[in-house]
């Protein structure tokens, strides 16, 4: 019978922590929190998808990082409360090292609150309102353009190929509203454009008539449409009902296939600004990217799909980055991130800069009667 002394007891249970504590430190948990059931459920599921087909990609070209993500995630239903006790749960129980989400400015913000105080890094793919980057916060990062960026792009784009002087905006009287309204007349001014007349409306209105009539007074070139799909498509199809033929700008929500089913015949002839549009980027990457995920699922990815994958792969880029991915530190993948420059996602180059903000193309679309179609690539 083979007795263990005591010494050797000793130096075999310390050899076991040793060998338990590297097993658990290659384990590189990530979180991500978003909206997967109720009206915005399509941002977090897709977003979510994305991410997955990101890893699934990066295990099987051997990424040693991807190989060692677990992700986590958790449903929001655009809660700001759910996700913030999500991001709680992340950081203190799951001890994750970076949270993707959230998809809504307004959760976004809510797990801002928790990130910060944990210090740990959070990445939001969609999150447009300007505030979540001025806040002096260094553990915030977003692939998304702020509403600023989107809105004077938005605005050099309506005036220089669309030849628009006389706007119109229309506002959900939100976080995400209100911000994308004021960045997109900020741009407008700087343009030389003008503002004929702007209103908001509560995310639950349902009739736009009222708002619509003092529209049709203004003779505007164009209407810029600051909402989600849900509201954006009511207003669409209501200046259908209307007889109202003024062109549309609804900044995301044309690329959405709800937009069209609620908005019917009266959405053809809408322009939209997207995260990302299939087929626009011309890079290897991006040809890559689009190639991989027709192949696994018969058609292009969306907008919302293409931003959870490249949110996915810049984290895992990030942290391969790193002088040791086994040992890696929230503080390290935060001081990385900040170095991040030209780097080749699927939906395009990304570049970081120093408040968190992304620097990358924009690509403006219009909905035809075949779908959508690029109108142009703004840089």
């Amino acid at each position: 019978m083979n007795i263990l002394t005591g010494t050797k007891l000793v130096k075999l249970l310390a050899f076991s922590a040793v060998a338990l504590t590297a097993s658990a430190s290659a384990e590189i948990k990530i979180g991500l929190i978003g909206p997967m059931s109720g009206a915005a459920a399509v941002y977090g599921t897709e977003a979510k998808k994305g991410a997955e087909f990101a890893l699934e990609q990066l295990e099987e070209a051997g990424n040693k990082a991807a190989k060692a993500i677990k992700l986590i995630s958790a449903d929001s239903a655009g809660n700001p409360g759910l996700a913030a006790q999500a991001a709680e749960r992340m950081v203190s129980s799951d001890k994750v090292t970076a949270i993707i989400g959230g998809m809504t400015s307004a959760e976004t913000q809510a797990i801002i609150e928790v990130t910060r105080k944990a210090e740990v890094v959070q990445l939001s793919p969609l999150a447009q309102d300007n505030s979540l980057t001025q806040q002096g916060n260094p553990w915030f990062f977003r692939i998304a353009q702020s509403a600023d960026d989107f809105g004077a792009k938005a605005a050099q784009w309506m005036m220089n190929d669309h030849g628009a002087k006389r706007v119109f905006i229309l506002a959900r009287n939100d976080n995400y509203g209100i911000s994308n309204a004021d960045g997109f007349a900020a741009g407008l001014k700087e343009q030389g454009g003008t503002e004929v007349g702007r209103a908001t409306y509560e995310p639950t209105a349902k009739d736009f008539r009222p708002i619509l009539r003092t529209v049709a007074q203004a003779k505007p070139d164009f209407v810029a449409i600051m909402g989600f799909y849900t509201d954006a498509a009511l207003i669409v199809k209501q200046m259908g009902e209307m007889k109202i033929d003024v062109s549309v700008y609804a900044n995301t929500a044309p690329g959405l296939p709800q937009f069209s089913q609620i908005a019917g015949p009266a959405a053809i002839g809408t322009y939209g600004a997207l995260y990302y549009f299939a087929g626009s980027v011309d890079t290897e990457r991006g040809k890559q990217f689009v190639d991989q995920w027709k192949a696994e699922y018969k058609r292009t990815p969306s907008q919302y799909e293409a931003m959870g994958y490249d949110a996915m792969l810049l984290l895992a880029h990030t942290l391969n980055s790193l002088p040791d991915v086994d040992t890696a530190t929230s503080d390290q993948l935060k001081d990385a991130l900040l170095k991040v420059s030209g780097f080749q996602g699927g939906a395009g180059p990304i570049s970081i800069k120093p408040n968190g903000d992304v620097e990358r193309p924009l690509p403006f679309v219009r909905l035809g009667k075949n779908g959508l179609e690029l109108d142009s690539l703004v840089q």
